[in-house]
């Protein structure tokens, strides 16, 4: 048998589900991210994009969830606010949106559920605090504790809960 040919009879299937949290506010850490051209008919054309994968440690699992950042100048506030949270906003008051160094930062947001045109329950973020805004998050201290304390699995690609993204 090639390497292209694929034996069904030993395939081993992972688990595509995903957890959806309740509103509320959550620690995540930032797992991946991704530079896209947008397809939103609502944007510029050719608008840069930057999916930002964050992983959601809860009482009821680790739910991963996409945030897009927009890269054009009506949106700059979003990564402004983006940059804030995650403490990659220079001393001097500049955003830095250096990609490189995104990936394992963390902080503090505000999730909500929706429900996709699909049917699919979702979660988007809502809100992202500035370290010195956010709120005491103690709901779900147990799991960030563990998570952070964890090593740091490789990323892979996972399931997202993203309505919109194929995967």
């Amino acid at each position: 048998m090639s390497d292209l040919e694929l034996n069904i009879n030993n395939l081993e299937l992972e688990d595509n589900s995903f957890v959806v949290l309740p509103e509320g506010d959550y620690h995540f850490r930032v797992y991946s991210h991704e530079v896209v051209i947008a397809t939103s008919d609502k944007l510029p054309p050719n608008t840069k994009q930057v999916v930002v994968t964050l992983e959601v440690p809860s009482a009821q699992g680790t739910a991963k969830v996409r945030h897009y950042l927009n890269i054009y100048k009506k949106a700059l506030f979003a990564i402004r606010q983006f940059t804030d949270c995650i403490k990659l906003t220079e001393e001097h008051g500049k955003a830095n949106i250096n990609l490189d160094k995104m990936d394992g930062l963390t902080g503090v947001c505000h999730l909500i559920s929706q429900v996709a045109n699909s049917g699919n329950e979702y979660n988007r973020v809502d809100t992202l605090y500035a370290p010195s805004k956010a709120p005491l998050v103690t709901e779900n201290d147990e799991a960030w504790e563990q998570f952070q304390t964890a090593q740091f699995a490789p990323i892979d690609p996972g399931v997202v809960n993203s309505p919109d993204m194929p995967l």
